[in-house]
Parts: structure tokens; sequence; C-alpha cells
């Protein structure tokens, strides 16, 4: 009988991964970096929106804020106000002021 730690309801297990980028050119670690800044500011942007009532739906569309400001595509702009929304939402959970 294999071992499983007890879940609470609605409690999701969460598996990460640890990776080491190796690139085999200074462009391509460049053109990397480039992207995680504009995601991270993105996902900043997302937040202080968030806080102030704005629709989710409104921040990633392709003509949106988010895509427009910062260059991403909607795939990247839906990723950037889900983790907004998630720290959001933990902050909420953790009974801190999320401004």
């Amino acid at each position: 009988m294999p071992r499983e730690k007890a879940r609470r309801k609605g409690e999701t297990l969460f598996l990460g991964v640890h990776a080491r980028l190796v690139f085999l050119n200074e462009g391509d670690e460049a053109a990397v970096l480039d992207l995680m800044r504009r995601f991270s500011s993105a996902m900043r942007f997302a937040y202080q929106r968030l806080l102030q009532g704005e629709d989710r739906k409104e921040l990633k569309r392709e003509d949106g804020p988010l895509c427009a400001l910062f260059g991403l595509n909607t795939r990247f702009a839906d990723g950037a106000v889900e983790k907004a929304q998630a720290a959001l939402d933990a902050a909420r959970e953790l009974g801190q002021d999320p401004r």
C-alpha cells in the first residue's frame, strides 16, 4: 500500500522543478533575461491593476496594456496576470494588507 499524506479538502500537491539554463551564446542569454525582466514588470503592473479592481480579461487582451506596454504575447500576459492574482490571493489568505 503506497504511503500518502492525508490532504485536506481542496488542497493540491505542488511539485516544483529546479533547473539551470546553459546558453550557447550571449544573444540567447540576453533575450531570455530581457523576457524575464519584462515578465516581472508586467506581473507587478498586473498586481497593481488588480488591486484597483480592473478586469483580468482586459489586462491580458492582445491590445491590452500588458501586451502593448511590455511587448508580451497573450500567453505570457495571462501568466503574469495569473501570478499576480496568486500573490494577491496569498496575501489576503494570510490576513496581510495586499497593498
